[in-house]
C-alpha cells in the first residue's frame, strides 16, 4: 500500500526517520470504507445475540491468556512442523489445533472486544531463528496495515524463557501518536527498531511492555491499534508460535467454518475477506427461511411448529424432543392440524410420562405448567379488546360518533371501567392538592357530603388571611388552612409536619405588600409575625386531626416542576422575588413522586388504618415552565401531566387503599366546554362532573 509515497525525512542524533504524516488516515479509510470492514463491523454487531462481557483486552486492545495451550500439544506440533512443514498445514491440523485454541476463554475475550461473534481468516506455524534485527521488517517498530478492527492471536509453542523471544508492545496513546507524526505505516523499509530519540523528540511516552510468555500462552492484540515489533531469538535458539487473524463476523466462527469458509495458511491480503464476506452474507440470506404463520390457527409448516415449541417451552431439549415426536407421530403438519389439536396433542404426551410407579421427573412437571401458562397467556390475547366480556363495554374502543353500529361520543361518557364503593355520604372526607382541589372541596360541601373541617378562618383579629376566604364563609378552602399544594413533596412534606416526623425551620418571608408569607403554605398570609408564631402550632394539631378523622382523602397533583430549597424541603409553588438565592428548579422524575406521595400516605396510615387515598391529576395547565430553554410551556404541561398519571398509576397498582378518580381524562376529552375564557380554569360545572364521577365509581 503505497509503498513510494514521499516521506519527510527527520534526523534526530544520528537516526534518520522518515515520516508520512497521518498515513493511517488513508489506511483507515482504504480497509474501513473501501474494503468494507466499517460495515462488517456494524452487519456484526447487529447480528449479535449473545451476552458479551468486560474484559482487559477490551479497553487495552492487548491480552495475555495463560496456558492456553497444553505443553504437550505444543511440542507435538512443534514435532509435527519439524516432519513434514506441508503435511501439517492440512485442514484437518487447523481443524485440530482450532478447536484447542479457541476455547471459553479466549471466546469471551475476542466477542466482549468485537461486541459481535467473529471468523478466522488465516492460520500459521512460524518459526523464527536468531538473526539481524534490521534485516527482519517485523522486528522494527510497526502497526499491521488492515482494518481498524481486528485481532491476532499468537500461541507460544515454546516459552520466553527458552529463547528469550518477545513480542514487545506501546500503549494505545503512544501508538497514536506515532500515527500523527507519520512514523506509524510509513514504508516498510523506513521503519526503525530504535525509536527512543524519535519519541522523546515528540514527547511521546515510550515505555514498552513485554509480556515474556510461556509454553501455551496466548497473546491477544489489535496490531493496528498498539505498535509492536518481534524480537528475534537468541543465537541458536528458535520460537515456535502458532498465529491466527481473527475478524468480526455476523455468524459464530464454527458456523463459518463448518458451512462457509476454512481458514487458509499463511497470511491473506484483507481485500479477499471482504469478498469473502460478501459471499457469505449473500449465501446466508439465500438459506434463510422465513416462519410462514398460516390462517385460522393452521400449523401447517415445520418452521411453525418448532417456532411454537420453543416459545412454549423454556427447556430447549424438551421442546426438540417433542418435536421429534410430533414428527414421527402421523399426527403431521402436513395435515394442517391447527393450534388447538396440537395442544392437546402437547397436554396427553406430558402427562403420558406421569407412571405412578415411578419417580415424578421436575421436567415434566415443569413442562405442564409452562404449557398451562401458555394457554392462559393465548387465552388472555384473544379476549383483550373483546367487549363482551369487559366491566364497562364502552371502555374498550374509543368512542366513535360516527360508527355505523354503535355510535358513541366521548362528550357522553365517564372514562372510568369500574365502581369501587369505598363510602357514602356521611363518611369523613378530605381533600388537598392545586387550585382543582379547592374546586373539589367546593362541590363536596355543596353537595352534602361529611366534608372535614378542623380549621377555619373565622377570627378577624387573628391575623391570618386566607386568599378566597372571608371570616364566616360557609365553604372552607380545604380541611385546614394548609393553603394550595402544587407539587408531590408538598403532601409528604404537610404529613412530616402534622406527626413530627421531620424537622422544618419556620420561614417567614417578607412580602412587599407587608405581609408575610409561609413558604410552605400558598395563598395563606399573616399581618405580622407574632400572628404566624400564633397560628403555627394550632395549625399543626389542626392538620393532624384532618388526617386522622379522614377516612377517604382526595388529592389533586398538580405540578412536576417544582422549588427547592437548599435544605432540601420544596415549596409549595413559586418563589418570591426575594427567595431566587434559596432555591433550585426542579423537574421531578415518575419515581420521585411516587416517593413522595407513598412516603405521605404511609405516615397517615400508620396513624389512621382506615384512611383510603383517592388521587387524581390536576387538568389545570402549568401557568409558566422553567424549562423554557428547550421547552415551550404547552410541551412543558404535556410532560408534567404524563409524569403524574404515570406516577398515579404505579401508585394504584402499589397499594390496596390508593385509588384513581380519572378527572383530568374527564375535563381534558369528555367535556365539550369545560374551560373559562383564561383556557386555565375549568367551569363550575365541569367540576360538577366531575364530583358526579366521583359519586358514581366511589360512593355507595
Amino acid at each position: 500500500m503505497g509503498e513510494h509515497t514521499q516521506a519527510e525525512v527527520l534526523n534526530v542524533g544520528e537516526i534518520e526517520y522518515k515520516l508520512v504524516p497521518n498515513r493511517y488516515l488513508v489506511t483507515e479509510k482504504v480497509f474501513d470504507e473501501n474494503f468494507g470492514y466499517r460495515a462488517i463491523c456494524e452487519r456484526a454487531k447487529a447480528a449479535f445475540e449473545r451476552t458479551s462481557t468486560e474484559t482487559p483486552l477490551t479497553t487495552e486492545h492487548l491480552h495475555l491468556l495463560k496456558g492456553q495451550l497444553a505443553s504437550e500439544v505444543c511440542q507435538s506440533v512443534i514435532d509435527e512442523f519439524e516432519q513434514d512443514q506441508q503435511g501439517i498445514r492440512h485442514e484437518s491440523v487447523a481443524q485440530v489445533l482450532i478447536e484447542q485454541v479457541f476455547n471459553e476463554d479466549l471466546d469471551e475475550q475476542i466477542r466482549s472486544y468485537f461486541n459481535s461473534e467473529y471468523c478466522i481468516f488465516w492460520w500459521s506455524i512460524e518459526k523464527v531463528a536468531s538473526t539481524d534485527e534490521q534485516s527482519s521488517v517485523s522486528a522494527r517498530w510497526h502497526c499491521d496495515a488492515g482494518p481498524t478492527k481486528h485481532l491476532k492471536v499468537i500461541v507460544y509453542l515454546n516459552g520466553h524463557d527458552e529463547h528469550k523471544s518477545d513480542t514487545p508492545f506501546l500503549d494505545k496513546q503512544a501508538t497514536d501518536k506515532l500515527k500523527e507524526i507519520g512514523y506509524i505505516f510509513n514504508n516498510y523499509n523506513d521503519r526503525n527498531t530504535n525509536i527512543t530519540p524519535l519519541c522523546e523528540h515528540f514527547n511521546v511516552n515510550y515505555n514498552p511492555q513485554s509480556l515474556k510468555p510461556s509454553v501455551g500462552d496466548a497473546v491477544i492484540f489489535n496490531p493496528n491499534q498498539v505498535a509492536h515489533r518481534a524480537l528475534p531469538p537468541i543465537p541458536e535458539k528458535t520460537r515456535y508460535a502458532l498465529h491466527f487473524c481473527v475478524l468480526p463476523s455476523a455468524l459464530h466462527w464454527r458456523d463459518v467454518i463448518e458451512n462457509r469458509y476454512f481458514p487458509v495458511y499463511g497470511c491473506q491480503d484483507f481485500m479477499e475477506f471482504a469478498a469473502i464476506c460478501k459471499k457469505m452474507t449473500t449465501q446466508a440470506l439465500l438459506e434463510e427461511d422465513c416462519i410462514e404463520i398460516a390462517t385460522d390457527y393452521q400449523v401447517s409448516n415445520e418452521q411453525h411448529l418448532e417456532y411454537l415449541l420453543a416459545n412454549i417451552f423454556s427447556n430447549i431439549s424438551l421442546a426438540k424432543a417433542l418435536f421429534n415426536h410430533i414428527k414421527s407421530s402421523d399426527f403431521g403438519v402436513a395435515e394442517n392440524n391447527n393450534l388447538f389439536a396440537l395442544l392437546r396433542f402437547i397436554k396427553n404426551t406430558i402427562i403420558s410420562q406421569f407412571d405412578s410407579k415411578q419417580i415424578i421427573q421436575s421436567d415434566w412437571v415443569k413442562a405442564l405448567s409452562e404449557i398451562a401458562e401458555y394457554e392462559k397467556s393465548f387465552l388472555d390475547a384473544s379476549n383483550c379488546y373483546r367487549i363482551d366480556n369487559k366491566p364497562n363495554p364502552a371502555a374498550v374502543f374509543w368512542p366513535n360518533p360516527e360508527h355505523q353500529a354503535s355510535p358513541l361520543s366521548k362528550f357522553d361518557m365517564l372514562p372510568y371501567v369500574e365502581k369501587q364503593p369505598i363510602m357514602d355520604i356521611n363518611t369523613p372526607i378530605g381533600s388537598a392538592g392545586s387550585c382543582f382541589a379547592f374546586e373539589i372541596a367546593k362541590h363536596l360541601q355543596q353537595a352534602g357530603y361529611n366534608y372535614v373541617i378542623t380549621e377555619r378562618n373565622d377570627d378577624a383579629l387573628s391575623g391570618l388571611v386566607v386568599d378566597g376566604y372571608q371570616p364566616g364563609d360557609q365553604y372552607a378552602k380545604f380541611c385546614a388552612n394548609y393553603g394550595l399544594l402544587f407539587n408531590t413533596p408538598s403532601f409528604l412534606q404537610l404529613a412530616e409536619k402534622a406527626f413530627g416526623v421531620r424537622h422544618f425551620n419556620k420561614l417567614l418571608i417578607q412580602h412587599e405588600s407587608g405581609y408575610y408569607l409561609d413558604p410552605y403554605r400558598d395563598n395563606v398570609a399573616f399581618e405580622t409575625k407574632a400572628a404566624y408564631l400564633a397560628d403555627y402550632d394550632s395549625h399543626l394539631e389542626a392538620v393532624r386531626s384532618a388526617l386522622l378523622e379522614c377516612k377517604v382523602f382526595i388529592i389533586t397533583l398538580g405540578l412536576n416542576e417544582c422549588w427547592q430549597l437548599q435544605d432540601g424541603t420544596f415549596l409549595s409553588r413559586t418563589p418570591r422575588e426575594n427567595m431566587h438565592h434559596l432555591v433550585n428548579h426542579r423537574s421531578l422524575t415518575v419515581q420521585e413522586n411516587v416517593d413522595f406521595i407513598q412516603g405521605f400516605f404511609n405516615i397517615i396510615k400508620q396513624h389512621n388504618r382506615e384512611f383510603k387515598l383517592v388521587v387524581s391529576v390536576s387538568p389545570i395547565p402549568l401557568l409558566a415552565t422553567g424549562r423554557a430553554d428547550e421547552h415551550h410551556v404547552i410541551s412543558a404541561n404535556c410532560y408534567s401531566k404524563s409524569v403524574l398519571r404515570v406516577a398515579a398509576e404505579q401508585l394504584v397498582a402499589n397499594n390496596q387503599d390508593i385509588y384513581y378518580l380519572p378527572s383530568y381524562e374527564l375535563v381534558t376529552e369528555c367535556c365539550h366546554d369545560a374551560w373559562e375564557p383564561d383556557s386555565r380554569h375549568v367551569k363550575p360545572k365541569t367540576v360538577a362532573r366531575v364530583i358526579e364521577m366521583f359519586k358514581e365509581m366511589y360512593v355507595l
